[in-house]
Order: C-alpha cells, then structure tokens, then sequence
C-alpha cells in the first residue's frame, strides 16, 4: 500500500522545514501506536508528528554507511541491533578494506548516539503498529535496515517520509505493511533536500534539542 499527495508529486520545494514537514504530515497520516524517529534527520519531523497526534515517540539508532569522502550519499546502513543492508551497486566500486572501515565508522557512530539519547526514547514496547518518520527517502536502504530492526517489538510497520524517490517507495513497500509519503518524486537525480526550502545536516545537539523539548502533551 502506497498513499502519495497527488498535487505534491514531481514537486520542488514544497515544504519550508523538517518542522512544516513533519505537521503536515501529521495531517496526511492515521494514528499509529507509536511513532519511530531515525536520527538525526528524522527527528525533528517524528517529534512533529508524534506531538499532533498525540503519539509516543521513540528513536531507533539506523545509520547509512557512508560513501568516502561524503556526508549524505551512503552504499547501505546498519542498526542499533547489527542489522546490515548494503547497495551492492554502490559497494561494487569501493575495496574491502574501505568497506570494513566505513562500517565501523558507522557502528561507532550508533554507539556514540545510544550512549547519548535519552532512555525513555529507547524504550521499545511491543505495540501493534508503528510508524517510521525520516525526512526521506533516496535509496530506501536506511529505512529497510530500520523496519527489519523495528519488527523485532512491531506487528505493523508503516513508512511515513514527506519525500521520496519512487525506487526507493518500490523497494521499501515491499518489506513493510505501507507507505505514506507527500512528496513522491520518479525525476532523477533524486535528491531528499530538494523537498525543503531551508535544509541542513541535522546535528546531534539539534536532535536531542528536540528530544528534550517533546512533550507529547504540548
């Protein structure tokens, strides 16, 4: 099941943050159990989103692996639990020992973030249907490694991005119960920034900025 925002689709810039996004889609979406933030970037739209619907919120510790010399593009990701998803297309032109090192480079980055985030957000209870807030998808990597991860306490696990590609859509729907995205785009490149007007790498000390100013009943 893929739900889509017809007037926003191709569309460039349509929303002016992570926070515009994350209220709108607050309005797009039905009500889960509990809403799952990926961080960092993910945050400050799950923390929108879990504060109009009235949701618990959690993180879930997902990191892409990052290409060398980049801060955005990734060849896979991996979890807080060692699940490991890798774009083979992309790992084919890196050699071993770059591949070793960037996945530690990864691992070390989830671990630094588990030690960091508050631990009532990681706090994951068996609950029937979750939803998993990212500020969009490009590959979809991340956010397969992240419903893999998540079905360990979820029975249902939905996929909700203001954005993505539709290859991305195509390969995530397979392995989750549904997509609801806004901004569906099968224009390439693709590229998640090009979603937002104002955009930037959402730091650690931003995201647990948010964390400390949810409250679910503001």
């Amino acid at each position: 099941m893929i739900r889509h925002d017809k007037k926003l689709y191709n569309r460039f810039h349509v929303f002016k943050d992570r926070e515009d996004a994350g209220k709108k889609l607050a309005s797009f979406i039905p009500d889960f159990d509990v809403v799952i933030a990926i961080p960092a970037g993910g945050v400050p739209i799950a923390v929108e989103v879990a504060r109009v619907k009235k949701m618990p919120l959690r993180v879930l510790p997902v990191s892409k692996i990052l290409l060398p010399y980049t801060t955005e593009a990734g060849f896979g990701a991996i979890s807080m639990f060692g699940d490991v998803e890798i774009n083979e297309r992309l790992a084919s032109g890196l050699d071993e020992e770059t591949i070793r090192l960037q996945i530690e480079k990864t691992k070390e980055k989830i671990e630094r973030r588990l030690k960091i985030i508050p631990e009532k957000f990681l706090k994951y209870e068996s609950a029937n249907s979750a939803a998993i807030v990212d500020d969009g998808l490009a590959s979809g990597f991340t956010m397969i490694t992240a419903i893999k991860a998540a079905k360990r306490f979820y029975r249902e696990i939905y996929v909700v991005v203001p954005t993505a590609s539709t290859s991305a859509v195509d390969l995530v729907e397979k392995k989750c119960d549904g997509v609801f995205v806004l901004n569906l785009r099968d224009i390439y490149p693709y590229a998640v920034a090009d979603a937002y007007e104002e955009w930037h790498d959402v730091s650690e000390e931003e995201m647990l900025e948010c964390l400390r100013n949810f409250d679910p009943q503001d």
